[in-house]
């Protein structure tokens, strides 16, 4: 039978390698250049490797954070937006701190594991856990137009535009009117256009 010293040494073996000092993990400046519109990370894959998370991963997360297509082209990772390096270098700092620090004893051997729907982050030095929320963007509704095309409205023209249309309002929705001249008047304008925050429209009989 084996002896117990040789029984601690085999399964220290088989434990994960744990850096155990801070001084150990450097994560490296993030290296950005700039394609046309085009942001480029030479280096994602040596960062992913020292996070020892999957590439695939890492630009996921920037892609979602900077709301833009993101591409492997490993070693690099292309954001098919223009962003500053300060603006990544920030994102993969907040990265690092949601997906590779460990909220109890502050090491990064960490691993992340699924359990359901929920992603778990497991500590391989101390054994704690914690889910990693996932935060939702939620984008905002645009306002909708109180006019539509199509329709005729009485409206009040308050001034009158360089090139001579009319300018009327509707519940702060800026409408341009042809054919109205005069400040002050009060028109049937029938509504032919809507573009962002404002609407076109001629003068009714």
């Amino acid at each position: 039978m084996e002896g117990y010293e040789t029984l601690l040494a085999r399964a220290r073996t088989q434990l994960p390698e744990v850096r155990t000092g801070g001084d150990r993990f450097q994560v490296p400046d993030p290296d950005v250049m700039t394609d046309g519109r085009n942001t480029v990370i030479r280096n994602l894959a040596p960062i992913s490797e020292v996070l020892r998370r999957e590439p695939a991963h890492l630009i996921g997360f920037l892609a979602k954070e900077f709301g833009c297509p993101g591409v492997l082209e490993l070693p690099r990772g292309v954001l098919k937006s223009r962003i500053s390096p300060e603006a990544i270098a920030q994102r993969i700092r907040e990265y690092t701190e949601k997906y590779v620090i460990c909220s109890e004893c502050k090491r990064p051997d960490t691993h992340l594991q699924k359990e359901g729907r929920r992603l778990i982050l497991v500590c391989e030095a101390c054994g704690a856990q914690r889910p990693v929320t996932v935060r939702r963007v939620v984008t905002p509704e645009k306002p909708k137009a109180p006019v539509v095309v199509g329709e005729v409205y009485r409206l009040v023209i308050e001034d009158v535009g360089r090139r001579g249309d009319g300018v009327a309002k509707k519940e702060g929705f800026v409408i341009f009117v042809t054919g109205a001249t005069q400040r002050g008047s009060t028109v049937n304008a029938k509504i032919t256009k809507v573009l962002g925050n404002n609407a076109y429209a001629i003068v009714q009989p």
